[in-house]
């Protein structure tokens, strides 16, 4: 795929919807006593996994992902290995969740998947009174869960993470007893507001949240569209000499718009407003050109714009002064080492960027020539370099242009629609 420079950027436009919220739709709603019923769920390759494994142990589902209705779980073993594709969302939360059911569950993912770590939701899940074997010293996929009875009980998790904390809540609301997961730093909350909702035994505190065995009541909403998706347009928007753009119907989270939080305080050129607020605020975003400065950005915000944190080596590349990012060492464990591929990538571009462990550092103004790069197969590796060819003076070759297609398929539809 060949990216070219464009000379304007303008549209209004909305992006797919929330890749977290319709993993979670998917696999908490069957869990209720009645007929659920969710519009807008986004249909990409990790969540088509998610619903392909929920169907395969019972789950019931009427109509498509424009408007779904999602009934009450018929649990049941599967017969085969359950395959959970390029999504961690998908294995990490299936594993808290399975293991409050009886039966013998086995996942596996792809390549990619099967490097990712596993051990962060065993070690926690066992705690509980989970059975579970894992692969490459019991760290990784593939994992064979002896689902059953669990206990509840206290967890600190040393690295704040949205995806081991809900794979405990989960696990949690089939215990006996509380349970309660403690994080260093607030991740992003879906599977919270997702189960209070549904009428679940939660209790959310600043640094903590707790939960107890409930049933659960059907839940009637639209999945708003993902920020991680509107991230790309907005970070293209202030960085590109003459762009407006209006992003409609986006998920504001407040835990997840560490970007625009950290844009606005570059002194970006860019507002948000909510329009509605539940089970999630979402709202609209109007961006445009700005002239960025340095600033400088703790690690304490980024549990809520961690798949955007590569986004701010491009912005870099346009703000007047230095931007360095350490103490993110967990982008080195997502689809790819994201901080080893970007530097690399960016250097082929013509950009002078350093590499540490947890991050990395550029130095700007800085000019983006153009060449060839590899996403390594990584969906937000591929929109982040498409975004480098717009503003490249050159243009940007990407290869495994594809992999977008598990979080945005019509990503490239999507930047042919606002250039000029």
């Amino acid at each position: 795929m060949n990216i070219v420079p464009t000379s304007e950027i303008r549209g209004i436009i909305s992006v797919p919807p929330d890749k977290s919220i319709t993993h979670r739709a998917l696999m908490i709603c069957p869990l209720a006593h009645g007929k659920s019923t969710v519009h807008n769920l986004l249909d990409s390759g990790d969540t088509t996994s998610t619903y392909k494994i929920v169907k395969a142990l019972g789950g019931r589902f009427n109509g498509d992902f424009s408007r779904l209705e999602i009934l009450p779980w018929e649990f049941g073993e599967s017969s085969i290995p359950l395959d959970c594709g390029n999504s961690g969302t998908t294995a990490r939360l299936l594993s808290g969740l399975l293991s409050g059911e009886k039966g013998l569950h086995i996942l596996y993912g792809d390549e990619s998947l099967s490097k990712r770590p596993m051990k962060r939701v065993i070690d926690p899940l066992s705690k509980m009174g989970a059975r579970i074997w894992a692969g490459k010293q019991n760290s990784s996929l593939p994992i064979a869960i002896n689902g059953g009875v669990l206990k509840g009980c206290e967890h600190s998790l040393e690295i704040a993470s949205a995806q081991v904390k809900s794979a405990l809540l989960l696990a949690g609301i089939r215990a006996e007893g509380v349970t309660r997961v403690a994080e260093p730093q607030r991740s992003r909350d879906h599977t919270e507001r997702m189960l209070a909702s549904m009428g679940a035994k939660i209790v959310c505190e600043e640094d903590s949240v707790c939960v107890t065995r409930s049933d659960l009541e059907p839940l009637n909403f639209e999945v708003p569209g993902d920020i991680s998706s509107a991230a790309f347009f907005v970070a293209l928007a202030c960085i590109h000499p003459n762009a407006r753009l209006q992003i409609e119907g986006v998920g504001l989270n407040d835990r997840r718009i560490g970007l625009l939080k950290v844009l606005q305080m570059m002194g970006a050129s860019i507002h948000w407003s909510i329009d509605n607020s539940e089970p999630e605020p979402s709202g609209k975003i109007e961006v445009s050109s700005s002239e960025l400065h340095g600033i400088d950005i703790s690690p304490e915000i980024f549990p809520s714009m961690i798949d955007e944190l590569p986004l701010l080596a491009l912005i870099g590349t346009a703000v007047d002064g230095v931007t360095e990012i350490r103490g993110a060492g967990e982008l080195r464990k997502k689809e790819s080492d994201r901080i080893s591929v970007t530097v690399r990538n960016f250097r082929k571009l013509g950009v002078e960027i350093e590499e540490f462990e947890d991050g990395f550092s550029i130095t700007g103004p800085q000019k983006i020539t153009g060449g060839v790069v590899d996403s390594h197969g990584d969906h937000r590796m591929a929109m982040l370099f498409a975004l480098a060819g717009l503003v490249s003076s050159e243009g940007v070759e990407i290869r495994s242009h594809e992999s977008v297609n598990i979080s945005y398929p019509g990503f490239f539809e999507t930047i042919e629609e606002v250039c000029r």
